[in-house]
């Protein structure tokens, strides 16, 4: 009976820590981050102007070709970025691989609406030298489901780009409502008591 326990209470615990990430899917199955974010008293040329601002900052790593553009009449703008998924080692950390996603900004008075998608993870592994550097041709869409050898390291690169994600949504919300103050001339001090 003690073993019968045993085997339950490892299996549910098991079952506990294998949870999928909750990735949100579009309508072809990708994986998607979408919302519609209200700004009242904002117009649409100043959400365009932080949209640019955080857009610029947003780079593909060892890339020098550029990916921004940018749609004025539809207030629209595109870019694609990425971010390192690092992996635990027997001994330190190293670059599992990258991520890239494309980003689109699409701004109206008082609202924009962010959308997150195309996932692509693109493996690393260490060349001759011992440095990281990606290995070509090997391109996998996130949403890709993989053997079973390979789902734990798969699920916890899901997880990190789950985080990232979160982690750029909410730098992207405290960008757009950035209202830059105008300073005022300095002030004339009367030297008068």
């Amino acid at each position: 009976m003690l073993k019968q326990t045993i085997f339950v209470l490892f299996a549910f615990c098991l079952n506990a820590t294998a949870q999928d990430v909750p990735f949100p899917l579009n309508e072809i199955g990708k994986y998607e981050f979408n919302e519609i974010v209200e700004l009242n008293g904002i117009d649409k040329d100043k959400l365009f102007e932080n949209g640019q601002k955080f857009m610029k900052k947003v780079k593909v790593l060892n890339s020098k070709k550029k990916f921004y553009t940018e749609e004025k009449e539809d207030y629209m703008l595109k870019n694609r970025g990425s971010f390192y998924v690092y992996r635990l080692g027997s001994v330190k950390k190293g670059i599992g691989g990258a991520v890239e996603y494309d980003l689109t900004l699409e701004m109206k008075d008082g609202k924009y609406r962010y959308t997150i998608t195309n996932f692509i993870f693109n493996e690393y592994q260490k060349n001759r030298y011992g440095k990281y550097e990606p290995i070509n041709g090997k391109y996998t869409p996130l949403e890709t489901e993989v053997s079973s050898l390979n789902k734990k390291e798969w699920d916890k690169q899901r997880q990190v780009v789950y985080d990232k994600s979160q982690e750029l949504i909410q730098n992207l919300n405290s960008d757009m409502i950035y209202a830059e103050e105008k300073k005022n001339k300095k002030e004339k001090k009367d030297h008068n008591w």
